[in-house]
């Protein structure tokens, strides 16, 4: 699988370095494109999306946050990572749920760890959720289901956009899935991906740019989901 990347500094020192790191960490698995001005970038995107985002902080007109919450409204989970030379700006950055903040100059020390913690984050496999609604074949990345809800035989399908059915038992559901996804109750499996907040009996996940939903835990699973969940993020974040 080749990820598509686009990287937008208005310094082509800065954008050319950024391009050398990664084809010398992998020339097979980016597709990259650049882009010296933002507002190109934000045009382009109203016909195509990226994997991977690799953003300067400011422009003359424009912020990197402003071209951040442009990509958020379409794409909530693609992973973004701001390049500045101010440490002050990382506050904000958090609240567009980004990936990971380097500080300029841009090196292999800080942009490889980066790269290999978004490679991991997009679990780059080709595998899919396949299955049957109103008699149409639908296929989904499991990157983009938020979680799953049983009700007796039947099974909703919550995207960010859109919400799907079909009917299908739980034992077959959870043989369909990646361990991206853990049962947190007998009605509920939720993608850890989306996951922002885990309390005694429920869980906070983020729907999408501006909702989130909180998913209940029972008893009987509460203690594996929570670890288990955990584990993940973790593993997702080191």
């Amino acid at each position: 699988m080749v990820l598509k990347v686009a990287i937008c500094d208005d310094d082509p020192i800065i954008t050319k370095a950024i391009e050398e790191l990664m084809l010398e960490y992998d020339s097979s698995l980016f597709d990259i494109d650049i882009f010296y001005n933002p507002f190109r970038l934000i045009e382009f995107l109203k016909e195509s999306t990226y994997d991977l985002f690799i953003l300067d902080m400011e422009f003359p007109n424009l912020s990197g946050l402003d071209i951040a919450e442009t990509i958020r409204k379409s794409n909530y989970t693609c992973p973004i990572i701001f390049i500045t030379s101010f440490k002050e700006y990382m506050e904000k950055a958090f609240k567009v749920n980004t990936f990971d903040y380097l500080l300029k100059p841009v090196t292999k020390d800080k942009v490889y760890p980066a790269l290999i913690r978004a490679i991991k984050y997009l679990d780059l496999d080709d595998s899919k959720f396949t299955f049957t609604f109103n008699k149409v074949f639908y296929s989904l990345s499991f990157s983009e289901i938020v979680y799953f809800e049983k009700n007796k035989r039947k099974v909703l399908i919550y995207t960010p956009t859109d919400t799907f059915e079909t009917l299908q038992s739980t034992r077959d559901l959870l043989s369909k899935v990646n361990d991206n996804f853990v049962q947190v109750h007998t009605s509920f499996i939720v993608n850890v991906r989306y996951v922002k907040q885990i309390s005694n009996n429920t869980i906070i996940a983020n729907l999408n740019e501006k909702e989130t939903i909180e998913i209940p835990m029972s008893r009987k699973f509460v203690d594996s989901a929570k670890k288990k969940i955990l584990m993940k993020l973790r593993d997702l974040i080191y």
